[in-house]
């Protein structure tokens, strides 16, 4: 906490540190999402399994962090409406603006394991937050069911994993690599944890200028939350989706967006639910969670129907963001 005070106080000093910290922010997202793309293939290898297993069971949880440290801290001051609000306009970012501008960048082929499992997981746990919070209110008993929810996706995700990389008939051939091999694979996690950390670093650093900058121009708190606030939260998500595309690694780019999503969704909310029950705003209820389903399903329907997300459907992804961002500030036909 400290070194947020710390931090805080630097970037007031006055608009040129404030600038100089933003851009030092997006210098290690951009570091630490090179270090983490580069280092999912080696780990990948030496435990026989793909890349997305990697991804959705460490790099998605790891860059997720943003979005339950704001979240639960929040939940922890009461603030229930920042704590539901932030993980839904997080994921909602996530899924549909970082997935648009990677997309823009360069097509996402897409692989068969996220057309049937990733893809149904991401609509099914964003269903059921609006289900669960069609009275209004997200109880612990909410929260303990979306949690129980995540494992058997995780659980699918591990038996897959080990049913296709034979880890069972390899067991004596992982045992011989406990020496050499171990060492060879040590630096390897290392340096992708150093770079998630660096890639999280770098996400508060950006936001925190970022709210400085917005706050100098005249920027309102309102406009400050949408626009700063859920985009700040899903920079470790955009920086390892560029990272992915710039190597024409498209499983790790939407495998990425969708697995952090679906742990945000039913793991972190979850988690909150349990520190405190959340009220569910009507702008919320009736207005963010159903067009996050919408656009979940959306999505969905452009990955299942072909092989790529093509620029055409990015456009069309990216019109659903623009439509939110305008949704809190003008008058829109609720869905």
């Amino acid at each position: 906490m400290e070194f947020l005070y710390f931090l805080d106080g630097f970037i007031g000093i006055n608009w040129f540190t404030a600038l100089f910290m933003l851009l030092t922010g997006i210098l290690l997202l951009w570091l630490g999402s090179e270090v983490v793309v580069r280092k999912i293939k080696p780990i990948a290898r030496y435990f026989n399994v793909k890349e997305l297993v990697v991804i959705i069971l460490g790099v998605s949880i790891l860059s997720s962090l943003p979005e339950l440290a704001v979240s639960s801290f929040a939940a922890l001051q009461g603030k229930t409406d920042i704590s539901i609000g932030n993980i839904v306009g997080s994921n909602f970012v996530t899924l549909t603006f970082v997935t648009a501008v990677a997309a823009l960048i360069s097509p996402l082929k897409i692989c068969t394991e996220i057309k049937e499992r990733e893809s149904t997981w991401m609509v099914l746990s964003s269903a059921s937050i609006l289900v669960l919070a069609a009275d209004g209110v997200l109880s612990r008993v909410d929260g303990t069911l979306l949690i129980l929810l995540y494992v058997p996706y995780i659980f699918t995700v591990i038996r897959e994993a080990v049913n296709k990389s034979g880890m069972g008939r390899q067991a004596t051939t992982t045992v011989k690599k406990s020496g050499r091999g171990r060492e060879k694979i040590i630096p390897h996690i290392l340096l992708g944890g150093l770079g998630i950390l660096g890639i999280i670093i770098g996400a508060e650093i950006a936001l925190r200028a970022g709210e400085n900058i917005g706050e100098r121009f005249g920027i309102t708190p309102l406009i400050l939350g949408v626009l700063v606030l859920a985009v700040g939260t899903s920079l470790p998500e955009l920086a390892v989706a560029l990272a992915a595309i710039s190597k024409k690694k498209s499983d790790v780019t939407i495998g990425e967006i969708y697995a952090s999503n679906i742990f945000t969704a039913l793991f972190i909310l979850g988690a909150c639910c349990l520190i405190t029950p959340m009220s569910v705003s009507n702008n919320i209820l009736r207005f963010d969670i159903p067009l996050l389903v919408l656009s979940g399903i959306v999505v969905q329907i452009f990955i299942t129907t072909g092989s790529k997300l093509v620029r055409f459907e990015a456009l069309l992804i990216l019109v659903l963001y623009i439509y939110f961002v305008l949704g809190h500030f003008i008058m829109v036909p609720n869905l």
